[in-house]
């Protein structure tokens, strides 16, 4: 037995269920999914005592807004936000009453927020994972009116005011200043031209407006390409494809599994989820990796 816990009144820009992905598929075309900002989806679960992988909600931005249909411990965390007494805190639990509205406002920095509930939302799988693939037939964005639900079982409310819990804001992300992102040689490094390799590093590339759950496209001074051809090939999360214009493209979880552009590298796929939390022309700085750069 399932308990409805939440209505969805209104998507925003977008609103998905999330978990942290399905694994084997991959050689049939299928893109593990998942969470972009894995980082922020685990602490909205931990922060509730959930199994880290137990589904949430990936918001896109902001706008959208909830309605609870009982009581029921909820949290939020990803892109950034003032504190409002009215709103569940980033990074924080909220204890929400039978009949309360909250919503996701607008942020200074970072593009995803996670909606975490106590007990983890249910939600149908495809391969293993609820992670909604639009352009693969599994799932779609959740429309107004859906009506959000988790496994019916002895969930204790936590008494008023008692046992709220929080991240250290010491440890929170500022997404509005993001670390250099370390990558490895890709799979063609020695194909690009030694100027191609120095620009990688010297450049500071801006993230385009053309970004979704596929990749981000970046902006900056083109790359020299290599004159010859690849086969196709697998790609991986993280891969920095460099089509013929020159500028790259990374690669994210809803990305091809194949594909014919050389890579001229591999993002550390401990810092993915920092790049994914960057606005259109926010500027960002690749370095190899071992730098000591902290993720």
């Amino acid at each position: 037995m399932n308990e409805a816990v939440l209505e969805l009144l209104d998507p925003g820009l977008g609103v998905s269920f999330q978990d942290l992905g399905r694994r084997g598929w991959r050689r049939f075309g299928v893109p593990p999914g998942g969470a972009l900002d894995d980082h922020a989806s685990r602490w909205a679960n931990r922060l509730l005592g959930n199994p880290l992988g137990v589904p949430v909600l990936e918001v896109l931005l902001h706008g959208a807004q909830w309605r609870a249909l009982r009581r029921v411990e909820v949290s939020v965390a990803g892109a950034s936000v003032p504190h409002d007494p009215a709103q569940p805190d980033r990074w924080h639990t909220r204890t929400l009453e039978e009949g309360d509205r909250f919503s996701i406002p607008p942020s200074p920095s970072g593009v995803w927020s996670y909606l975490g509930v106590r007990g983890g939302f249910v939600a149908d799988r495809w391969f293993g994972s609820v992670s909604a693939f639009p352009r693969g037939g599994l799932g779609e964005p959740l429309s107004a009116g859906a009506v959000l639900y988790r496994r019916a079982q002895a969930w204790p409310s936590w008494p008023s005011g008692v046992g709220q819990r929080w991240l250290d804001p010491a440890e929170q992300r500022d997404y509005a200043s993001p670390p250099p992102l370390p990558v490895w040689p890709g799979p063609q490094w020695n194909l690009f031209p030694q100027a191609a390799r120095d620009a990688l590093f010297d450049t500071e590339w801006r993230v385009s407006s053309r970004c979704d759950r596929t990749g981000y496209r970046l902006e900056g001074e083109p790359l020299p390409v290599p004159g010859e051809s690849i086969l196709s090939e697998p790609v991986l999360p993280g891969s920095l494809q460099v089509p013929p214009d020159g500028r790259p493209i990374v690669t994210l979880r809803d990305g091809p599994t194949v594909g014919g552009y050389p890579k001229i590298a591999l993002l550390d796929p401990r810092f993915l989820a920092w790049l994914v939390q960057c606005r259109s022309s926010q500027s960002i700085r690749f370095v190899p990796v071992g730098d000591g750069t902290k993720s």
